[in-house]
């Protein structure tokens, strides 16, 4: 399950990688993003204009097994997701996202930041809802699409995020593709082998704490 991810990329270089028409409410700097939290989304308004907005991490009940990540397998299995796969996809801005490894001696897993090399800023697939709250204002909730990884990564991160490459990113986007056989092909995990992950501190377990230190690389005594 992904649990926290980071997004330090520039909002300049985000607009210009999703082709945002407008931002109504960006974010960065965000070092540990855990569940419940608001951040960007990138998604069309009602307009069809593609629009960074802000919205909570975790559809409501937040207790629901889909709330945080929703497995690419079960979208058009479930009528709710199936209902915003078809009209309410989003993508989400994204530098990192963390796992848990065993490593050496050490008494508890350690904190992994994955990362694509070269690349401050990726696309994750998402689903969203969104509703009127008790003052009339509009309101959104995410979902993260997650698949199984692969390689020597799935030992110890069974699932990833699903990463849209260029053409992933203009059809989860595209607002007359509305069938789930159009948007399969972009619903597999990226070879593990294209990511890079190394050891942070275990600060990122608390959803408190947030700071550049999140994904400072540390060293590991593997004695």
């Amino acid at each position: 399950m992904i649990e926290r991810f980071s997004l330090t990329g520039e909002i300049g270089d985000m607009v210009e990688m999703f082709q945002v028409s407008k931002v109504v409410r960006g974010y960065t700097n965000r070092f540990n993003v855990s569940p419940t939290q608001n951040v960007s989304i990138v998604m069309n308004d009602r307009f069809g204009k593609r629009t960074m907005q802000e919205s909570r991490w975790g559809l409501f009940p937040f207790w629901a097994k889909d709330s945080v990540n929703a497995d690419h397998t079960t979208l058009s299995q479930k009528p709710f997701l199936d209902r915003m796969l078809r009209k309410q996809r989003c993508v989400l801005p994204c530098s990192g996202f963390f796992g848990r490894k065993q490593i050496g001696q050490e008494r508890d897993p350690r904190a992994m930041h994955v990362v694509l090399p070269n690349q401050p800023v990726f696309g994750v697939a998402a689903i969203y809802d969104s509703w009127k709250d008790a003052r009339g204002q509009e309101v959104r909730a995410f979902t993260i699409i997650t698949a199984a990884s692969s390689g020597a990564m799935s030992v110890w991160q069974p699932r990833v995020p699903v990463i849209l490459d260029e053409e992933g990113i203009e059809d989860w986007l595209d607002p007359k593709l509305t069938e789930f056989a159009g948007l399969r092909k972009h619903l597999e995990a990226m070879d593990t082998y294209l990511m890079r992950a190394y050891p942070v501190t275990n600060a990122v377990h608390d959803e408190w704490f947030e700071s550049p230190d999140c994904i400072r690389e540390i060293r590991i005594d593997y004695a």
